[in-house]
């Protein structure tokens, strides 16, 4: 089950994202610029809502702000380095967690800027999909990138914390706060497996996006893991081949058992 549902759900999420980027084609520049004002203008907003992370619903209608396709999905998040390619949801509900990356609600919206902080949230550890699974092997350096409209906003791991305890609030609202000057976005998620006793946040703040450099490296991770899925697929083939061949032989067996019975009784 975990081998065919984990690659079922990257399939799922694939074409999620696909459908998304068809979506952004379809807009016109005009659309788009409207689209990152009305974010801009929230994010603005929400940094003077009082303890935002409770009444974020304060700076505006946030369920449709980037919302381009009535889906939820917001835009898209690429680690490279993990073959990780989630959609981006609004709000960070279990359905939205079991699927892909949910936008932690009271932080800013992702479309960059100085002094802004989003955070995106994913299960890991899950047997039907990757999710998040993975990012405790980042370290400092390494770039992930958020993709929203036709924006590619790119950011290199200078933070992570690996073990906060899931109660301690003062650690988390320090850790996912907005700081002056700065753009940050984090990773947050769960951890030790099935244990979910504490939280994990690695945080990447923006450095420049270099295009085709960038884009090469993430098609290039693409492809590779298209071969694995590729390889995968086959292995559950034959595993289910073998099972079914193994059950073939039992059944013939019995019969002959069966029938060498019934002709030694008579």
């Amino acid at each position: 089950y975990p081998p065919i549902s984990s690659y079922w759900n990257s399939k799922v999420q694939s074409r999620a994202v696909a459908s998304y980027s068809n979506a952004v084609k379809s807009l016109t520049e005009e659309e788009k610029d409207t689209m990152l004002k009305k974010a801009d203008t929230y994010n603005e907003k929400l940094k003077d809502v009082n303890r935002p992370f409770l009444n974020y619903a304060e700076a505006g209608d946030y369920n449709s702000i980037l919302d381009i396709s009535g889906t939820g999905i917001m835009g898209y998040v690429t680690i490279e380095k993990l073959g990780v390619e989630l959609p981006i949801y609004h709000g960070t509900s279990e359905a939205v967690l079991q699927i892909g990356a949910g936008h932690m609600s009271g932080t800013s919206l992702p479309v960059g800027g100085k002094g802004k902080h989003s955070v995106l949230a994913a299960h890991r550890g899950l047997p039907s999909a990757k999710l998040f699974t993975d990012i405790d092997q980042l370290v400092e350096g390494d770039k992930f990138y958020v993709h929203v409209l036709d924006k590619v906003l790119a950011y290199e791991v200078d933070q992570i914390l690996p073990m906060v305890e899931k109660d301690d609030t003062d650690t988390l609202t320090e850790a996912m706060k907005n700081v002056e000057g700065e753009d940050y976005v984090t990773l947050f998620t769960c951890t030790p497996y099935g244990v979910n006793s504490h939280r994990l946040l690695v945080r990447g703040h923006s450095v420049p996006y270099n295009g085709e450099d960038d884009e090469k490296a993430i098609a290039n991770e693409s492809m590779l893991q298209t071969v694995k899925d590729y390889y995968m697929l086959y292995a559950i083939l034959a595993v289910a081949a073998a099972i079914l061949i193994t059950v073939l032989i039992k059944i013939i067996r019995d019969r002959k058992v069966s029938r060498g019975s019934k002709e030694g009784g008579k």
